[in-house]
């Protein structure tokens, strides 16, 4: 055949294939048989033809497409897909850009979740109404043979360039049950950009008769920040407004470094003159290369809830803002600035909460012979509004603390040792009586030696010396050393209080082993030690009524089976190994989970501990099948009875697009605390895209003022 002819035959089949109508028009036809009219410029699709408008895909039975009028005209089923969204129907006619069309029995899938079935629907400038519809995200199949969830609507509008869904007289429909009319509801799908308006409201109803309402309001504004209103107006059992209130103000700032949080709170109470405040500020943000800020606030004037229940209500602040900047004035330094609460007071300073900005420079310098050189210096200024008689109100303190570093290794020992020099000096001010203010200087030196043996992979002995001279000290009023504790870790440490004040100020030598132990095929860590302590009366042996050199024993127990992770810390005295600490934790996990912590400690095993503590926590929780889930957790104080301090059963029912928690909470308190029993029964309902809807019945629970608030031991 001649080469001349084989070409335009070659090229006609092509076109019956892929034709592109209009080179002004975005239209693509793949088909294997169409008919072209050229004179009136009309396009006859055959079945199964697939067109593309616009990035619109189109799977149609048959179908006309007239150019002189830019119409299209789709006869049967036809598919429509374009991105993550899918609509199906019947018989459409509109223009050739589909911006304007209609069709019937139609379904919609948008982002692959939510599902819109409706009589008819019609689109016009920009606006698809879909008439008589039906609307959910669930399974259409699911756990009750129909949606778990669904509306029954008369009209959907939805705006296709806002991504905005507005419906009208909607029936909320839960399976086969019409619960609640809706005549009027709207949200925005996952493109849409942020929008001002009303969230779902939450309910609330109390034993006394009490009932809540929590309309939330969002409000977004610019550069990614947002404000979150959430007023909450309290009814009583006849729905007449009461003199109480609440509300939350939550402002979110994001950027790339990090979020910004803020919640404000206020409250009003009736019988009560006074309005209650707070004010939470939580952030981290990287300013840049070489700085990040961190901030966390609380200011508020009602009762701590970090601190005794006895507490009369009165102003308390809890602030800390840190700045970290790197590279000051060679690649290994830093310079932090601080300004916050300290947490841990003296007893005799009444919960007089003291604030201490401070600014803490640390620099490193790598020797050549792999040592390490460290400089640190903290300035800082703890100041109180006021103070007790005869206790300072303000501290001024200056501490530097250098240290060398090094390590050497040799066959199957490796030593770290390190030499720190110390130094605080501390000038005090009294408000009351000035003729007591002084300045205190101390100074000592701190010598390590740690040193593991390697002697096999499962047995690794280590032993540390601790040479602590002192070089001057004075006593020093201990504002951020009250927090204890004895364990492996921490008998390990240099200095085994938590805080700067009280200096751990004995020579010692700290002995022991950690070591792995094969049990059933399975490998237990295993550490224990003890030390010998030079000073039997020292700061910290006296925090932990030690009687003689030897410290009590610290062991440490660690294994995971499959399922299963076990855990002991304990402390045995150091001759009858009779227990003074014991923390058991036990916790399995495969078709339901199980969490054990029981706690046991020893009057005489800290000072200022008046009784014996002995607790026990557990939680249990089992999915009873892919949409049950069922939990159970109790606190047990066991020496008073087996009294449970709180106890909480909660049942989970949940599937792809719903969520319903039913849960029982009983909170006991022993006399320490002063409060009533507080009961609560809490049910909340979860729909995807309508938000959150909760029930409370909870009692009431009072705080009696029986005294002033003393904080601390």
């Amino acid at each position: 055949m001649n080469k001349l002819i084989v070409i335009p035959l070659i090229i006609v089949f092509f076109l019956r294939q892929i034709i592109i109508l209009n080179a002004n028009d975005d239209t693509y036809i793949n088909t294997s048989n169409i008919t072209y009219d050229e004179k009136n410029n009309i396009i006859e699709l055959a079945e199964n033809s697939k067109i593309n408008i616009n990035d619109t895909n189109i799977l149609v039975d048959r179908g006309i497409i007239d150019y002189n009028n830019a119409t299209i005209e789709i006869f049967g089923n036809f598919y429509l897909y374009q991105e993550f969204n899918i609509l199906s129907g019947k018989n459409l006619i509109g223009n050739t850009n589909l911006n304007s069309f209609t069709t019937s029995e139609v379904s919609y899938i948008y982002n692959n979740d939510l599902k819109i079935d409706s009589d008819r629907a019609v689109r016009s400038d920009g606006i698809v109404t879909f008439y008589n519809n039906f609307l959910t995200p669930c399974e259409l199949e699911g756990y009750f043979n129909c949606p778990t969830w669904s509306l029954r609507i008369d009209k959907t509008r939805y705006d296709v360039e806002k991504d905005k869904f507005d419906h009208f007289d909607s029936f909320l429909q839960i399976a086969d049950y019409k619960v609640f009319y809706l005549p009027y509801f709207s949200h925005y799908g996952s493109k849409a950009p942020r929008q001002k308006g009303f969230l779902t409201p939450t309910f609330e109803f109390n034993v006394g008769g009490d009932a809540g309402v929590i309309a939330p309001y969002y409000l977004p504004l610019r550069d990614e920040t947002e404000i979150i209103f959430k007023p909450k107006l309290i009814l009583d059992n006849n729905f007449n407004y009461v003199d109480k209130y609440t509300l939350n103000t939550i402002i979110n700032h994001k950027n790339v470094g990090g979020d910004i949080f803020i919640d404000i709170y206020n409250e009003k109470i009736d019988n009560d003159n006074n309005t209650y405040s707070s004010i939470r500020l939580n952030a981290k943000q990287i300013l840049n290369k070489k700085n990040i800020l961190s901030y966390e606030a609380l200011i508020t004037n009602s009762v701590s809830t970090t601190r005794s229940i006895n507490e009369k209500p009165n102003t308390f602040e809890d602030i800390f803002i840190r700045l970290d900047s790197y590279d000051i004035f060679n690649s290994s330094d830093y310079l932090r600035s601080e300004l916050s609460t300290v947490e841990a007071l003296d007893n005799t300073n009444s919960g007089l909460i003291p604030l201490a900005p401070s600014v803490k420079y640390i620099s490193q310098k790598l020797l050549k012979n792999d040592s390490t050189f460290t400089n640190n210096i903290k300035i800082i200024n703890l100041k109180r509004n006021e103070s007790n008689i005869g206790k300072p109100s303000e501290i001024l303190s200056l501490k530097t603390s250098n240290s060398l570093k090094s390590s050497n290794r040799l066959t199957n020992t490796i030593f770290y040792n390190e030499l720190k020099l110390n130094n605080n000096l501390g000038s005090y001010y009294y408000q009351h009586n000035p003729s007591l203010d002084e300045e205190i200087f101390r100074s000592n030196l701190i010598f390590t030696s740690d040193i593991f043996f390697n002697l096999k992979e499962n047995l690794k002995p280590r032993i540390k010396f601790v040479q602590n001279s002192t070089l001057l000290s004075d006593n020093v009023i201990n504002e951020d050393s009250k927090a204890l504790s004895f364990n492996y870790h921490n008998q390990f440490s240099d200095s085994r209080f938590y805080g700067y004040d009280l200096l751990d100020n004995t020579s010692r030598v700290i002995y022991g082993i950690e070591s792995k132990v094969e049990l059933y095929e399975k490998k237990l860590n295993f550490n224990v030690n003890q030390s010998y302590d030079f000073n039997k009366n020292s700061n910290y042996t006296k925090e932990i009524n030690q009687k003689s050199n030897f410290s009590d024993v610290a062991i440490e127990a660690k294994t995971n089976f499959d399922n299963i992770l076990f855990k002991i810390d304990s402390r045995l005295s150091n001759r009858q190994l009779e227990k003074k600490e014991m923390n058991y934790f036990f916790e399995y996990s495969d078709n339901f989970e199980l969490k054990l912590n029981y706690n046991e400690t020893d009057a005489k095993a800290f000072k200022g501990l008046s009784t014996d503590t002995q607790s026990l926590g557990a939680s249990i929780g089992k999915k009873l099948n892919d949409n049950v889930l069922l939990s159970i957790s109790s606190d047990l104080d066991l020496k008073n009875n087996y009294s449970p301090l709180t106890q909480e059963i909660k049942l989970s029912l949940f599937d792809e697009c719903s969520k319903l928690d039913i849960s029982y909470i009983d909170e006991r308190f022993n006399d320490n605390y002063n409060t009533k029993p507080s009961e609560t029964i809490n049910i909340s309902l979860s729909l995807d895209y309508l938000g959150f809807f909760g029930y409370e019945q909870k009692s009431n629970v009072f705080f009696e003022e029986t005294g002033e608030f003393n904080y601390g031991n």
